[in-house]
């Protein structure tokens, strides 16, 4: 299973489509922000797909400093280790999309061995270790985050990291040891600020074992004093999350839209996040209950042995290992949960956002596992859940897009205008074209048109033209110029559209992929 995990975590690291998030941590890596992007689009609307890589890569004409302030300033939401320690992989390893994702793929792998230390702070048997371990190494969820340019694998690992360092701490009572747990804590904050939720099970677990164990040494006391530590070493980035309190707002305003028929939906969606650390074939699911029917029967299984797990957990597991899984389990989940039942949002049909959830609960089920192993059921369920890991990682290995990333489109968009000898792409400033330049030959020409209402005169002289992703008012002006538009047969949910120049006989769009 080890050599399985490592395997299909560095497997077609380029191979899938490197979609618009990843295009901004590219953005982030390079130091420049949106405001200058379209800045210098609008000022050179002719430009190329190489002319775009000085804004997806670090070329050493900007500093550190700019994919800190870029952070700050528009997306004060992520804190800024992920995208420090990225830029510095890009500059020490290469400006390609496989070095960029393989950072997330090697915080990935150092999970594993943290994962069999916290097992170990947490049951007297190895055994537990070795099936948590092994879960974890072919977990779809795990596997699908490895290979994304974003910073939930590094989430993952200071997750795990920060609950050794506090077990570990415990146990030992050295002040060196909660110096170790507050600097995790903080390198987490500095990952993610959904971390806060992990330091409230924390604390929680804290005060239970304290109320469990009244005359034993204090316990609460140095965890909330580690925790304020580390809260003190986040403040400069709370300020600028202060600061720019509004733009992050705007940026999460989607998980505030409402979600039709949300009662449903959101069961759904979290009965789905929970099969899909096991159990995961289908790339492009959407929340809708007809499409869960073909594997309706292997997801409630697999909900039902969850359930048991942790019945058998609270039931036949040492007490203070219960109490911190359920805690890192629930604490987090109704972090994300609750906001959307009193809202009506919808962030929590975002399965990244569960991270401390999914390593719970893979502790609890290879607790019960181990506890059953002697038993023919326990082996009987073991098998099963490694054979749909393997499987379902394997399904998605060479895929070109999956769930968790939108535009998957973008393949098809590229085929044919890489069929052709001498294109022009004309679109309005969407930043997809980022994730579509990814795929496109360096020399292609973009024409990229930011004010809708001064379309300007296109250039001739190219042997096709493609329209992409444009709103209907351009479509209509260049039609007043003179083109003609031409859908592409069976792309009918994609955004391209061939272009004929004023005065050109019509010619057949290129071929389309299969």
């Amino acid at each position: 299973m080890l050599l399985l995990g490592v395997f299909f975590r560095l497997v077609y690291l380029d191979g899938k489509v490197f979609w618009v998030d990843e295009a901004f941590t590219a953005l982030r890596v390079s130091g420049y922000t949106e405001t200058e992007v379209v800045q210098a689009w609008a000022e050179e609307p002719l430009t190329t797909v190489a002319a775009l890589q000085r804004y997806q890569f670090p070329l050493g004409d900007r500093p550190l400093s700019g994919t800190i302030g870029g952070l700050a300033a528009s997306e004060p939401q992520l804190p800024p280790l992920y995208f420090v320690l990225t830029r510095w992989w890009v500059q020490l390893w290469g400006d390609s999309i496989a070095v960029m994702r393989s950072l997330g793929a090697i915080a990935s792998l150092a999970t594993l061995p943290l994962l069999a230390l916290l097992c170990r702070e947490l049951f007297p048997t190895r055994v537990t270790a070795y099936l948590a371990v092994c879960l974890m190494a072919v977990s779809p969820f795990q596997v699908i985050y490895a290979q994304e340019a974003r910073p939930y694998s590094l989430w993952t690992l200071l997750t795990v990291a920060a609950s050794w360092a506090l077990l570990r701490a415990l146990r030992r009572r050295r002040w060196g040891d909660w110096v170790v747990y507050g600097l995790m804590l903080t390198l987490a904050l500095y990952t993610f600020v959904y971390t806060v939720f992990v330091m409230l099970a924390h604390a929680a677990y804290g005060l239970w074992e304290r109320r469990s164990a009244p005359l034993s040494p204090p316990i609460l006391r140095p965890i909330l004093v580690s925790q304020a530590a580390a809260i003190v070493a986040f403040l400069p980035w709370l300020g600028a999350i202060a600061r720019n309190w509004q733009q992050g707002l705007q940026l999460a305003s989607w998980q505030r839209q409402p979600l039709p028929q949300r009662f449903l939906a959101l069961p759904l969606a979290w009965m789905t996040h929970i099969s899909r650390t096991f159990l995961d074939f289908d790339p492009t699911f959407g929340y809708d209950l007809s499409r869960l029917f073909p594997y309706l029967l292997a997801v409630l299984a697999i909900l039902v042995g969850v359930i048991y797990s942790l019945y058998r957990l609270w039931k036949t597991a040492p007490p203070s290992a219960s109490r911190f899984i359920l805690l890192l389990l629930v604490i987090p989940a109704l972090g994300v949960i609750v906001p959307d039942l009193l809202t009506g949002g919808q962030q929590s049909t975002v399965s990244r956002y569960f991270v401390p959830c999914w390593v719970a609960l893979g502790l609890a089920i290879a607790h019960t596992l181990a506890s059953w192993l002697p038993q023919r059921l326990a082996a009987i369920s073991l098998a099963g859940l490694l054979t749909l890991g393997v499987l379902s990682c394997g399904t998605s290995a060479a895929a070109l897009s999956w769930w968790n990333k939108e535009g998957g489109y973008i393949p098809y968009v590229a085929y044919p205008i890489n069929q052709t000898a001498n294109p022009l792409i004309i679109s309005t400033s969407d930043w997809w074209l980022f994730s579509l330049a990814h795929t496109l030959r360096p020399e292609t020409a973009l024409q990229i048109i930011t004010q809708l209402d001064q379309v300007p005169a296109i250039p001739a002289g190219y042997s096709h033209y493609f329209l992409y992703s444009a709103p209907p008012i351009l479509r209509d002006a260049l039609q007043q110029q003179g083109f003609q538009l031409t859908p592409f047969d069976q792309l009918d949910q994609v955004p391209l559209l061939c272009l004929t120049p004023p005065g050109t006989p019509p010619q057949p769009c290129p071929p389309t992929p299969n």
